[in-house]
């Protein structure tokens, strides 16, 4: 677990709050595409949830799954707001899951599972004391969190699954490996276009955008989390100069790279 946050969204406040994390942020006329699992819980009030692919109401109750490199927004209703607890999840251990369809889960409702509500208070609990060993404590209270919502998806007779087609499924993995979109359809045996369609059917998005994505994403964890310099960070990414990336990250995140903040482990809103 490398997040987790909590707030209390009052009827008519703007969202998200001014005082989102760094890195997170987003408005619902862009969206936002993260870097790691969000697992979002909503304890009271109603709002919406958007993907590429269609819309979906939350209520008390709803808890959400948002992956890796794909567009999303959510927001409460103004007339009513909404209470949210969240937790960020990241590892190879959670992309091999994501891969293979464990995690690609639609909302669940967990109104009536108060273990799992109690799993979170205890889990903020953690987090803000910090007692000994409280980084693995933290880390097994995540996963417990997760594999109630996969348990509750697997289990609900309204559960609706979505799952990618085998072609789009592919050829994110591979553009999440560091293939270039040319590479990718060379690799599955397609044309560019084919890909093209198929993909952006499937995700929302074109494979360059989505390839965009996924490196400024890994730019943002670079520059969080090492003391690589842009330039460097620039060279492990593929980009052709340090210029090169300052370019498309001011772009893309309003401020050049060389002025990210570092972030920190745990935050709160």
């Amino acid at each position: 677990m490398s997040a987790i946050g909590h707030a209390r969204i009052l009827p008519g406040m703007s969202y998200p709050p001014p005082r989102h994390p760094e890195g997170r942020a987003f408005t619902w006329e862009r969206g936002r595409v993260l870097s790691a699992f969000q697992l979002v819980a909503i304890s009271q009030g109603r709002g919406k949830l958007e993907f590429r692919s269609g819309a979906t109401r939350l209520s008390a109750g709803s808890v959400f799954l948002l992956p890796p490199g794909y567009w999303h927004r959510y927001r409460p209703d103004p007339e009513t707001g909404w209470t949210e607890d969240w937790l960020e999840l990241r590892g190879p251990t959670l992309d091999a899951w994501f891969g293979k369809g464990v995690l690609d889960v639609p909302p669940v409702h967990m109104n009536r599972r108060i273990a799992f509500w109690r799993r979170f208070a205890e889990l903020h609990h953690v987090c803000l004391m910090h007692p000994l060993g409280y980084r693995a404590v933290a880390s097994g209270l995540a996963m417990t969190l997760l594999a109630s919502v996969v348990s509750q998806s697997l289990s609900s007779a309204r559960t609706n699954k979505a799952d990618l087609p085998d072609l789009a499924r592919k050829a994110r993995e591979l553009l999440m490996q560091g293939l270039d979109v040319k590479s990718v359809a060379n690799t599955l045996g397609v044309s560019y276009l084919t890909l093209y369609r198929k993909f952006k059917q499937a995700t929302g998005l074109a494979p360059k955008e989505y390839a965009r994505e996924i490196r400024l994403a890994r730019a943002e964890d670079l520059l969080a989390g090492t003391d690589l310099s842009v330039k460097e960070i620039a060279g492990r990414l593929g980009y052709y100069s340090a210029s090169h990336l300052s370019l498309e990250f001011k772009n893309a995140r309003g401020k050049p790279p060389s002025q990210w903040a570092h972030r920190t482990q745990t935050q709160h809103r």
